[in-house]
């Protein structure tokens, strides 16, 4: 990925949250709106490649129909066309494999963008009789394993040391790698599981009643009178100078004008046109 294709997602996802009209405390709002959104979306998609194997591309694959074009000692080109409701569509997706690197490249270039293989590259490899999907077309990014590693910081060139337990995702992988471990080996057998189901439910209870340092805060946090918080409001709005004056009705127009005294006897309830002292003269 490109770094325009890094700004562009960024992009993408401010202007569903963000407009330049907000104010700085808006702006704030909506952008740690957007961040919890984003975040959620990466719990989710965590969870589904935890419990969901990867199968659009595979199956797709099946409706291409492979068949080769030219062949030299160093590149062999296929054809890759659709095949749907009994007929060849007439569009080829040509793929090139290199015999020397053992390489694949597709027409579309999914798999320089995406990082993860096409379905014409798929449809290629069975033509090819390769069972299993080669390792060079499954980038860490893509595994299980890839958040387990360090974070490295270009701008120190060092390794950012974190402590695993100060981050959410972080313990809830690790938990999850380990319970996931011990359902596949506890659902081989009746017996496995029933024990398993036991110990699982007896854990719950023990976990519960574990009280950590984190806990004793939130608690005493929750206990706190609203005295000893501190509310923070949103300060009041000041009119920026050289602002003009507001727009009246003209019901309150009439009010401020009810007030008024005629110019030629003094008396309130009328103006110099309509007075009947100058009229009576």
């Amino acid at each position: 990925m490109s770094n325009s294709q890094r700004s562009e997602n960024g992009h993408s996802l401010l202007k569903k949250y963000v407009d330049r009209k907000n104010s700085l405390t808006d702006f704030v709002a909506r952008f740690n709106k957007a961040l919890v959104h984003q975040r959620h979306e990466e719990l989710a998609a965590n969870h589904i490649d935890l419990t969901q194997m990867p199968k659009n591309e595979l199956v797709q694959s099946n409706s291409y129909i492979c068949s080769k074009r030219s062949s030299s000692d160093e590149v062999k080109v296929y054809a890759v066309q659709h095949f749907v409701l009994g007929r060849i569509s007439d569009r080829t997706r040509p793929v090139n494999y290199f015999s020397s690197t053992d390489y694949i490249s597709c027409s579309c270039q999914i798999f320089d963008f995406e990082d993860y293989p096409c379905r014409h590259m798929l449809s290629n490899m069975k033509k090819r009789r390769n069972d299993a999907l080669p390792e060079k077309y499954i980038l860490r990014r893509w595994t299980k394993k890839a958040k387990q590693d360090k974070v490295f910081d270009r701008t120190t060139g060092s390794y950012v040391h974190t402590d695993p337990s100060h981050s959410l995702m972080s313990r809830h992988s690790m938990l999850s790698y380990a319970a996931l471990d011990l359902v596949d080996e506890g659902s081989l057998t009746f017996a496995r599981s029933t024990f398993l189901l036991s110990e699982f439910q007896s854990l719950r209870i023990r976990v519960k009643d574990i009280v950590t340092g984190s806990d004793v805060s939130m608690r005493q946090n929750r206990n706190k009178s609203v005295e000893d918080t501190q509310v923070v409001c949103y300060p009041n709005p000041v009119r920026a100078k050289g602002c003009g004056k507001r727009l009246k009705s003209g019901k309150e127009k009439a009010l401020s004008q009810s007030n008024r005294k005629c110019r030629a006897c003094g008396t309130s309830g009328h103006n110099r046109r309509t007075c009947l002292t100058l009229q009576n003269r």
